[in-house]
């Protein structure tokens, strides 16, 4: 993992535009992504292999990933990691797909930009962090999601990690938006969505960039490691 560079000094937005500079543009509406590219791109290769290192450094051995989607890389994970318990949470087609060709995980039907609260075992969530790698992008409101988090945090999960597009390094910070993947709903430069993170409770623990792909392997990816901010 690469630390992010210096960032703009242009003034970031408040909570009304998710801190996303002024005169950006997001979507007003969005489709259901379907994860079931049949591309043999990799895309952010050493996001879940970063936070089953958490995982194992926190003492933990659940991986809590939400937005799962197909779990393709879950399902890597599982094969690396056989002793972990894993617990993929998604909605729609995505989930069905999961529950369906998976037999490792618990598969929980939850719609991200709703649902404030999983049906998680206590003792489960003590045991767990979270992955929630490149899902943000895709939702219109991502506050339901963080706070969803927050509070998994909150009941004794030890961390969570998150990655999501970095927009300096893929338009440019001044980009006016929307973004060019028609399936992202609008995508932050990493001073902005650490903003954002802060504003919902998490205290950031590590923030950097990580590969988006394993073909260019550019670095155009936020990853960062946050814990439940302080009361």
């Amino acid at each position: 993992m690469h630390p992010a560079p210096a960032l703009s000094s242009r003034p970031i937005g408040d909570a009304a535009s998710y801190f996303i500079r002024n005169g950006y543009s997001s979507r007003d509406t969005v489709d259901y992504f379907a994860d079931e590219t049949e591309d043999a791109t990799v895309w952010q290769p050493d996001v879940y292999p970063y936070a089953a290192a958490q995982a194992q450094e926190l003492g933990r051995d659940v991986l809590i990933d939400i937005g799962c989607g197909r779990a393709g890389k879950l399902a890597t994970l599982a094969t690396a990691r056989p002793d972990y318990t894993f617990i993929g949470v998604d909605f729609g087609d995505n989930l069905r797909w999961s529950r369906d060709n998976h037999p490792f995980g618990q598969w929980i039907e939850a719609d991200l930009e709703t649902a404030l609260v999983l049906p998680i075992d206590p003792a489960t969530i003590r045991r767990s962090i979270v992955v929630c790698s490149d899902v943000v992008e895709h939702l219109l409101n991502p506050r339901p999601a963080l706070t969803m988090i927050r509070r998994l945090l909150a009941e004794g999960c030890a961390a969570a990690v998150f990655s999501t597009p970095a927009r300096e390094f893929r338009s440019g910070y001044d980009a006016p938006g929307p973004p060019r993947n028609p399936s992202h709903v609008r995508e932050w430069a990493s001073d902005e969505f650490q903003a954002l993170l802060r504003s919902s409770g998490f205290e950031i623990h590590y923030a950097g960039l990580t590969r988006s792909d394993d073909v260019s392997n550019g670095l155009s990816t936020q990853l960062v490691l946050v814990g439940p901010g302080k009361e």
